[in-house]
């Protein structure tokens, strides 16, 4: 499984970090709305869209809600992608460590309700992100740091979360997430916000809140992961797909980027750096 998921990263990470750098945001837009359709697909069959019919509707509902966060204000899609993922937080913090009562059960499970979840929250991410990477001069570079501080949350989190994990984070959502877990996780992510600060990639920020902003999106995309992992357990279903050799589905891949993303180019816009 680890060589799998070695191999998938060397060949994946060049090109993301190619595309991203080096691609205009008129294409990376189509590039993150192909990237948020896999993981549509993958989530609508989570929540029971199997058949073609259904797919088609889940599809135009996700449509629909790309369309109207495109209409939106940029201070209006910020404060939308801030209360979406407040509540998110608010909800896996209740009940992280006790079962979901049958009332929450039952709204993740109705697939019409659940299907507008799904759509909002990749909505909000693929516009976000887009926004995130049409900033001048440095948008390219602060949405790979995004992306490669939660690769690198995720790394630090399992490698600490193996060695020293005893308290359990969230031990009715993902047992196997540690407390210890998310101190290698800010540990890792932390060193590697100070080296894009010295790069020169947190633009007019300085050191202090520049750390602040990424600590809170480093802490959000854990959260996004604790949330698919919640919705998949509604479900009974492990992984989201098997796209990704070693890695699971697409799903699985951006469960954390498509919280902190959003709460990423939130902070930029609350700072004054958008």
């Amino acid at each position: 499984m680890l060589k799998q998921r070695l191999i998938t990263a060397a060949l994946l990470i060049p090109l993301v970090v190619f595309s991203i750098l080096y691609f205009s945001t008129a294409t990376m837009q189509y590039l993150l709305a192909a990237v948020s359709l896999l993981a549509a697909w993958e989530w609508f069959a989570i929540i029971g869209f199997a058949s073609r019919t259904k797919k088609a509707f889940a599809l135009v509902t996700l449509l629909l809600t790309a369309v109207l966060t495109v209409l939106l204000p940029v201070m209006a899609l910020v404060i939308v992608a801030t209360i979406v993922w407040a509540t998110i937080l608010f909800v896996v913090k209740l009940y992280a460590h006790k079962p979901l009562p049958q009332s929450v059960q039952n709204l993740f499970s109705q697939p019409n309700t659940a299907l507008l979840i799904a759509s909002l929250v990749l909505a909000i991410f693929w516009h976000t992100a887009v926004q995130l990477h049409a900033l001048s001069p440095l948008g390219p570079q602060q949405l790979l740091y995004v992306m490669v501080l939660v690769w690198l949350a995720d790394t630090g989190g399992y490698f600490a979360g193996k060695r020293w994990g005893k308290c359990k984070l969230a031990i009715a959502i993902s047992p196997n997430k540690t407390w210890e877990g998310v101190a290698g996780a800010l540990v890792l992510g932390g060193l590697w916000a100070v080296i894009a600060f010295l790069l020169g990639w947190a633009g007019t920020l300085t050191l202090i809140p520049w750390l602040l902003l990424s600590a809170t999106a480093l802490l959000l995309s854990i959260v996004g992961d604790l949330f698919e992992s919640l919705f998949k357990r509604s479900h009974n279903v492990k992984d989201s797909g098997n796209l990704l050799p070693g890695h699971g589905g697409i799903l699985d891949r951006i469960d954390s980027l498509i919280a902190a993303a959003p709460v990423f180019f939130a902070g930029l816009y609350f700072l004054g750096a958008v």
